[in-house]
């Protein structure tokens, strides 16, 4: 197999080509290369995926390889869980930048140097097997985020956005940087099997500081309530490519931190404890609220934004059941969501592309000459309520076959945010109902980011979202994708088989099949959730049709306006907010731990 290494080595020389050479180098040019950048990593990742079902194997830089029970070095774990990561996110890179092709803003050269340095940065993220090094991909790749969220120089907003970005999750990198140094003091070692094994059974006061800590730094990049508040700033400013990576990959990356982290280094110390109830609740806030948010929302990027956040929190309650079943559920939940939700992020961008706007009242009626785009807006509408056909679907089955009381939790979640969804495809493609409510979010347009003319939509901005849709769909009907992620969860949890890989190069795997479980009751809870959502979407664009006692929670869509203002764009009340969710999370861990 070729070195994992190129998966980082490749896009950071091309990126540095680009950038050296960007005053001499044509716009055309620079989109080819990106492209082929992106694929090449993308098929190299496809195939170490592939290998890793069976093998997993360590790889040392400089062939710094453990001497007994210290290790020294740096090594990438090639796992099944960390490659399937990589391979999503360099499909996403590779297609947000054919979607910018010749036309997205060009940032004077930097866009696609950042968005190579980007990719190069969540891959290492997803595969380093050291706490520092976590780190330093993890600032890698905010650094290169900060700069994507502000391209627009010139424009106050960006800058804005950029600015909260860049405080919050500075805030969270200090946070992180604390809770490394407190376990290295603790172990002297950074290498994550290693620290696992000493921590063993340890759950100190030290310990559940340096959790709390690291947890902090992954919530905050995850976007868990009440961490939250940059994401839908920096979503409703930065170019749609670029929001595409931030939802479909940098957030789930958060998660996959955290879980990575507390698989390998704090699974041992609170093997019997309750910490990780934490994530349950946490979930659950964030789940609801995203919800809730998203259906208020009128800005189509900040309305995606929320349904991200949402999400997430779907996924981060997955995480907290912490057992192989939900992993596996939140495995295909993860990958099914980043596709549908680059897909709406697609489609959003060709309704920019078309009509210079993304708010939901200034587009009333003027999609009905897209009727395709309409079917893929749609679609991922139905999508993001987890309908059955879609992945999504079968990974919520998973996890609630562990918890039957998180099925409420995944009914309302769905149905607010497809429910969102469609209510903006009856009122821009179909000019149904009414414009709705006018927020101040929605009433700014943003600037062009296309240089065409508007009546045309070229093909390479109509494949990406489509090839999302399709992939989501057909991952559904793919039985092998199901019994490797069942797989994957399986090893992601056997902390043991870890760190025999990292102190041997590498493990020998089994293939293991998912047991086949009747869904004759989760179908009819998917049909229900599409059926709400629809019912929610129709609802909202007819309410002034109704008596007026009947036309709640349609009124969700204005009467949000107390909770709405805390989204007030100022970073002191962001970071505000992080330090009381630091609160809380410290004062529930050191509840749970001790």
């Amino acid at each position: 197999m070729p070195s994992p290494a190129l998966l980082i080595v490749v896009p950071l020389i091309v990126a540095s080509f680009l950038e050296g050479f960007r005053k001499l180098i044509p716009r055309w040019f620079a989109d080819l290369i990106s492209v082929v950048t992106g694929l090449s990593n993308f098929i190299l990742a496809l195939a170490w995926t592939i290998h890793a079902l069976t093998r997993t194997q360590v790889y040392w830089f400089g062939d710094w390889y453990p001497r007994g029970h210290v290790a020294i070095g740096i090594g990438f774990v090639m796992d099944a869980a960390g490659c399937a990561l990589v391979t999503l996110t360099a499909l996403l890179a590779t297609l947000s930048l054919l979607f910018s092709w010749k036309y997205s803003e060009h940032g004077g050269g930097h866009y696609h140097p950042l968005m190579l340095v980007f990719l190069a940065a969540m891959s290492g993220f997803a595969l380093t097997g050291d706490l520092f090094n976590l780190f330093v991909f993890f600032e890698l790749m905010s650094t290169a985020a900060f700069a994507l969220c502000g391209l627009k120089t010139r424009e106050p907003a960006p800058l804005a956005g950029a600015f909260n970005f860049a405080v919050t999750n500075t805030v969270a990198a200090f946070m992180m940087l604390t809770g490394i140094g407190m376990l290295y003091s603790t172990t002297g070692a950074l290498n994550l099997a290693q620290m696992g094994l000493l921590l063993a059974g340890r759950h100190d006061r030290l310990v559940l500081a340096a959790f709390v800590f690291l947890m902090t730094g992954f919530l905050v990049k995850a976007a868990v309530v009440p961490f939250h508040f940059w994401l839908p700033d920096a979503h409703a400013v930065a170019p749609t490519p670029v929001c595409v990576l931030f939802s479909g990959m940098m957030v789930p990356l958060g998660l996959f931190g955290a879980m990575r982290v507390y698989a390998t280094v704090f699974q041992g110390s609170f093997v019997s404890t309750h910490v990780h109830w934490l994530f349950v609740g946490g979930g659950v806030a964030t789940a609801l609220w995203g919800g809730m948010m998203c259906f208020a929302e009128h800005h189509l990027k900040r309305l995606l934004a929320f349904s991200t956040i949402s999400h997430t929190g779907l996924m981060t309650l997955a995480f907290g059941l912490w057992n192989k079943d939900a992993l596996t559920g939140l495995f295909l939940y993860l990958t099914a969501h980043g596709l549908v939700k680059a897909a709406l992020f697609f489609t959003a961008g060709i309704l920019l592309h078309r009509f210079r706007t993304v708010s939901e009242p200034a587009l009333f009626g003027r999609g009905k000459a897209l009727p395709w785009t309409a079917v893929l807006w749609m679609l991922g509408g139905v999508g993001l309520a987890a309908a059955p056909g879609f992945a999504l679907y079968t990974g919520e089955g998973r996890v609630t076959s562990q918890a039957p009381w998180s099925q409420a939790i995944f009914l309302v979640a769905g149905a607010l945010t497809g429910g969102a969804v469609m209510r903006v495809g009856l009122r821009v493609f179909y000019g149904i109902g009414d414009k709705g409510p006018t927020d101040k979010s929605a009433e700014v347009d943003e600037t062009p980011e296309t240089e065409a003319e508007s009546h045309r939509i070229p093909w390479f901005l109509f494949f990406p979202p489509l090839l999302c849709i399709g992939t989501a769909i057909a991952l559904a009907f793919c039985p092998a994708f199901a019994n490797a992620t069942y797989s994957s969860a399986v090893r992601f949890l056997d902390f043991r088989s870890y760190a025999h890989a990292v102190y041997t190069s590498a493990t020998e795997m089994t293939n293991m099949n998912a047991p086949n479980e009747p869904l004759e009751p989760d179908l009819l809870l998917g049909l229900l959730r599409v059926g709400l959502a629809a019912g929610l979407a129709f609802w909202a664009v007819q309410h002034l049709r109704l008596p007026r006692r009947l036309r709640w929670p349609s009124h969700l869509e204005g009467s949000m306006d107390p909770v709405r203002s805390l989204q007030s764009g100022h970073p002191g009340d962001y970071v505000a907010w992080l330090t009381l969710g630091f609160a809380i999370l410290g004062a529930a861990t050191f509840w749970l731990g001790i």
